[in-house]
């Protein structure tokens, strides 16, 4: 049952999905529940979120810079949370994958049928995946990349030698987004021994994928900041019960997997938003937005429907 003071890994989903959404103040909400966990390990795991949550929900190299520069002190538990709060609004203010203006859309369908690609695939070892990351580069195949990216985790290539890997490639055909995105994984490589957000996007831009957003980068007042920090305490004097969309049942208890972050599930979100045009929990989700193994399904017409279907019946 929802809960007015929720487990943190609970709390931690909502602050992910809150992002996610660019609902700053929520974000912010639970940032502040957050911090009443008093514990190095709640800090690193709340700072760790927020640090992949600038790639996971984003496509500013910039950005991703900016939160790896401040990372360290943002894991300290010591650091006021004042300076996490700015960093959360600092990629929300800037457009997340399922609006069009981020060159989004694309990378998550790519990556989407690079799942399913990849999943195809019979076992491959690690120096079989370099090649065919070379090969889908060369030939400007988004799909493929991505594809031999995530096929890593079954070899056990760990992060940092694909991180590595992934800048020897960038600085050969001088891309330097690319090898931006290497470095910041590389400079927090421990938090992130587990995360390949960073190098899927590094392999998606050097097979040809854009984001208008690269370099885009918003100033944050610790000012604004502080005001919308007030606001929050002041609705944690009435506390509301922690909605149902921000927990998926996989990161903690709950059963709205719609914002959960797998590549189906962003690609439904990114359909949702070219239906409404925001992307809002209180939006009916309609079945079109689900891709069932990267197949699209049509609705049959009564004049083109099978034999032995009932008149009028898909």
């Amino acid at each position: 049952m929802p809960k007015t003071y929720p487990t943190f890994s609970q709390a931690l989903s909502a602050l992910v999905k809150s992002i996610r959404l660019r609902r700053v103040e929520d974000a912010l909400y639970w940032l502040v529940y957050l911090d009443t966990f008093k514990d190095k390990a709640s800090r690193f795991r709340t700072a760790r979120r927020i640090l992949i949550g600038s790639a996971e929900d984003g496509h500013s190299v910039a950005v991703m810079e900016r939160v790896v520069d401040q990372f360290s002190a943002l894991a300290r538990l010591e650091t006021d949370v004042l300076h996490l709060a700015a960093e959360v609004v600092r990629i929300c203010k800037i457009p997340n994958w399922w609006h069009p203006d981020s060159g989004g859309p694309d990378y998550i369908f790519q990556g989407m049928l690079g799942e399913r690609v990849m999943q195809q695939w019979s076992p491959k070892n690690t120096e079989q995946l370099k090649q065919v990351l070379i090969d889908a580069i060369d030939d400007k195949d988004k799909t493929r990349a991505l594809a031999a990216v995530m096929g890593w985790e079954v070899t056990r290539f760990g992060k940092t030698n694909q991180a590595l890997f992934l800048q020897l490639l960038a600085v050969e055909r001088n891309h330097e987004l690319a090898k931006r995105l290497t470095d910041v994984h590389l400079r927090a490589r421990s938090a992130l021994s587990s995360d390949n957000n960073f190098l899927c996007q590094a392999a998606w831009m050097m097979a040809g994928g854009k984001s208008p957003l690269a370099l885009s980068i918003e100033p944050v007042l610790i000012t604004e900041v502080m005001e919308m920090l007030d606001r929050i305490r002041e609705k944690w004097k009435k506390p509301q019960p922690i909605p149902g969309w921000c927990c998926d049942g996989l990161h903690s208890a709950g059963q709205d997997e719609r914002f959960m972050g797998a590549w189906f599930h962003m690609y439904g979100v990114c359909k949702a938003f070219e239906k409404y045009g925001r992307a809002d929990p209180s939006d009916q989700w309609l079945p079109e937005f689900n891709c069932y193994d990267g197949l699209e399904i049509e609705v049959l017409s009564p004049a083109t429907a099978l034999p032995n279907s009932a008149e009028g019946n898909p």
